[in-house]
C-alpha cells in the first residue's frame, strides 16, 4: 500500500469540510470486525506521524538533577521528585496537570513512584509516562513525543485518530494515514478491518474503502 492511494480520499473530505474559526484537525476512523477487542487485538500503541501534527501539544516531563534542566528546554511541564510527591497530595491539582499534557516522559527510576501516587489519575487517562533512561536526549524525545499519536481500543470495536490539520498538504496527511494504518495493521489483519474513513472535525465522513 502507497500513501498515495490515500490522496484523492483526503482532498475529497477537505474539499468537504465546513468553515470554522478554529483549526480543524483531519481524522482517521478504522472500524473493525471479528476482533477481540480486549485480547488478541487490543489496541494500546504510539505512532510517530512522519509530517507531524500540524499543531504543538505539551508533553510533561517528570525528572529530577540534569535530566530535568534539560528538559525544560523543551517542556513547560516538567516537575522534580519532590515536586511530583506535592502534586501527589492534590488529587485536584494532578488532574488539571494531567489535563494539561498529550503525554508524558518520566525518569526512569521515578516509574515506581508515579504509578504509587499518578497511577490513578494518569492510568485511566491512558497517559502513564514513557520511561527515559538517565543518558538519553530528553529534548529529542520531547520533539518526536509531540508528532506522536496514541492509539487505544476501548469497548467499541473502533478508533479515531487525528492524522493533521486541514492546513496541511493532502500528501503530507496520507503519509500520516499510512504509518497510522500500518501500525494497526500489525496488530490487527487487513481482514479484520471493516472500513477506513477520513474527515475533518466538522466535516462528512469520506470512506476510503
Amino acid at each position: 500500500m502507497e500513501a498515495s492511494e490515500f490522496i484523492p480520499k483526503v482532498e475529497e473530505a477537505l474539499s468537504k469540510k465546513t468553515g470554522r474559526k478554529f483549526k480543524q484537525t483531519i481524522e482517521l476512523i478504522l472500524n473493525f470486525q471479528g476482533v477481540e477487542i480486549e485480547g488478541a487485538h487490543k489496541l494500546n500503541i504510539n505512532v510517530f506521524l512522519p509530517k507531524g501534527r500540524g499543531k504543538e501539544v505539551e508533553v510533561g516531563v517528570f525528572a529530577d538533577g540534569d535530566l530535568n534542566v534539560k528538559a525544560k528546554k523543551g517542556s513547560k511541564y516538567v516537575l522534580s521528585k519532590v515536586e511530583l510527591e506535592e502534586y501527589a497530595s492534590n488529587k485536584r491539582k494532578m488532574r488539571v496537570y494531567a489535563g494539561k499534557c498529550y503525554s508524558f516522559l518520566a525518569q526512569a527510576d521515578m516509574m515506581g513512584a508515579i504509578g504509587k501516587s499518578w497511577g490513578i489519575v494518569l492510568g485511566p487517562r491512558g497517559k502513564m509516562p514513557l520511561p527515559v533512561p538517565g543518558n538519553a536526549n530528553i529534548e529529542e524525545m520531547i520533539k518526536r513525543l509531540r508528532n506522536t499519536v496514541r492509539i487505544k481500543t476501548k469497548k467499541a470495536p473502533m478508533i479515531q485518530v487525528p492524522v493533521g490539520v486541514e492546513e496541511m498538504s493532502p500528501a503530507d496527511i496520507a503519509e500520516n494515514i499510512l504509518a497510522v494504518y500500518t501500525s494497526v495493521e500489525r496488530v490487527i489483519p487487513k481482514d479484520n478491518i471493516k472500513s477506513l474513513y477520513v474527515k475533518t472535525t466538522m466535516g462528512e465522513a469520506v470512506r476510503i474503502w
